[in-house]
C-alpha cells in the first residue's frame, strides 16, 4: 500500500483531497503546519489554530492519522519577512509563490520523505501527467479555480512525487463531494488572499503589525513634477489607479515606485504598460532547449497569458518581449511561462521596460 502525506489546511480542498486518496486506498497520513502563534486567533485559514482545529476534525471524520508540525519560524523569515522587505523595496511580492516554494513542496515535502510516505499531495487546482517518459504541469480542469500560476516553483524532479487530485475537478464538484464524505468542511467558505494580512489590506499590515514607520514623500508625474504627497511608496504597486490622492483631469496609475527618493511617479494608462521585463529565480519545469523561444506569459493570478518571446540569460535571468504591451508588470509578482496548459517555468519579475527589447 503506498503511503500519502496530506498537507491539511481545514479546508474543504484539502480535506477532499485525504478523502479521495483514501478512497483510492492509499494510507493516507494529515499533516498541518503551525505558521502562528496560538494567540493569533484573527488569523483565519491556513496554518492558524482556527484552521488547525478544523483540519484535526477532518481528520478524525475520515479515520486518518494526523499531525501537527510548528513552521512558525520558518514561515516568517521565508514568507512574512519577504513580503515586507519586498514592499519596502518598492516591489509587490507574492506570499503565495514563496509558501509552496518555502513550505509545502520544500520543508513539508521533505518532511514526508522523513516519514517514510511516497507522495505529498495538496489541495491545488492542478494537474500533473508523464507524457513520453516525463512528467509535467498543467492548468486544472476548472479555469476559476485553477492555481498552476502558484505551483511553477515546484522543482521538476519533484513531479513523480506530488499528487494534485483535484485538478480534474471544479469547485462545485468538490463541494459535493465533500457533502457526499460528510466532511465537516463541506461548506467552508473560501480562504483569505494573503492569510496573514488580517487587517483588511496590506497597508494597515504593514504600519500595525510590521512596524513599518511613515515615510511621506511626493507623487510625482513622468516628468518629475509634484502632484502630492503621500505617507509610504510601500502604500503603492504598480497599476494602481484608486487610492493615490490625485484627483481630476485624466485617470493617472502608478507606474513605478521609488523606494530612494520616496517618490511613487503617476501616468496616463499607455505609461502603466510595459513592452518587455527582466527576470530573475528562473525555475524550469520543462526544458526550453534554446536561449531564444516563443511561448505565453502570465503576469498574475487572473491576467490572461500574453504571447511572448523568451531570451534566458545567465544564473537564472531572462529578458522577456512582449507581442503586445501588457498593464502593471509589477516587480516582484510572478511570471509563468506557458505552452498551451503546460507550465514551462517562470521566476520574479525584476523590472518592467517601456520601449522595444
Amino acid at each position: 500500500m503506498k503511503k500519502v502525506v496530506v498537507a491539511m489546511s481545514g479546508g474543504v480542498d484539502s480535506s477532499v483531497t485525504a478523502a479521495l486518496l483514501k478512497k483510492e486506498g492509499f494510507e493516507v497520513v494529515g499533516v498541518t503546519l503551525r505558521l502562528f502563534a496560538e494567540n493569533k486567533g484573527a488569523v483565519k485559514c491556513c496554518g492558524g489554530a482556527d484552521s488547525a482545529a478544523k483540519a484535526r476534525a477532518s481528520a478524525q471524520a475520515l479515520g486518518i492519522r494526523h499531525y501537527f508540525k510548528s513552521a512558525q519560524a520558518l514561515f516568517s523569515k521565508t514568507v512574512i519577512d519577504n513580503f515586507v522587505g519586498g514592499y519596502l523595496g518598492g516591489s509587490t511580492p507574492n506570499p503565495c509563490v514563496e509558501c509552496n516554494r518555502h513550505l509545502k513542496f520544500s520543508y513539508l515535502f521533505d518532511l514526508a520523505r522523513t516519514m517514510g510516505a511516497d507522495f505529498l499531495a495538496t489541495g491545488h487546482y492542478g494537474v500533473i501527467k508523464k507524457e513520453g517518459g516525463e512528467y509535467g504541469l498543467y492548468r486544472g480542469a476548472d479555469p476559476l479555480k485553477d492555481q498552476s500560476y502558484f505551483l511553477y516553483c515546484l522543482k521538476k524532479e519533484q513531479l513523480g512525487r506530488v499528487l494534485f487530485p483535484l485538478g480534474g475537478l471544479t469547485k462545485k464538484e468538490v463541494r459535493k463531494l465533500a457533502a457526499g464524505f460528510s466532511l465537516p468542511s463541506a461548506s467552508e467558505p473560501e480562504s483569505n488572499d494573503i492569510c496573514f494580512v488580517t487587517e483588511g489590506n496590506y497597508g494597515l499590515y504593514l504600519k500595525k503589525t510590521a512596524g513599518i514607520k511613515p515615510r511621506p514623500g511626493y507623487l510625482v508625474d513622468q516628468a518629475g513634477r509634484r502632484l502630492g504627497r503621500h505617507k509610504g511608496f510601500y502604500n503603492f504597486t504598480v497599476g494602481q489607479r484608486r487610492g493615490t490622492g490625485v484627483y481630476g483631469g485624466a485617470r493617472l496609475y502608478v507606474t513605478e515606485v521609488r523606494p530612494g527618493t520616496d517618490e511613487v511617479v503617476l501616468g496616463p494608462l499607455a505609461a502603466a504598460h510595459s513592452s518587455g521585463f527582466a527576470l530573475s529565480g528562473l525555475n524550469w519545469l520543462a526544458a526550453p532547449g534554446k536561449k531564444e523561444f516563443a511561448c505565453a506569459v502570465q503576469l498574475r493570478y487572473r491576467h490572461k497569458p500574453a504571447p511572448c518571446l523568451v531570451s534566458v540569460g545567465e544564473s537564472g535571468a531572462a529578458a522577456v518581449r512582449l507581442e503586445k504591451p501588457q498593464f502593471a508588470v509589477a516587480p516582484g509578482q510572478a511570471a509563468v511561462f506557458y505552452e498551451g496548459d503546460r507550465v514551462l517555468g517562470g521566476g520574479i519579475i525584476e523590472k518592467g521596460f517601456k520601449e522595444r527589447l
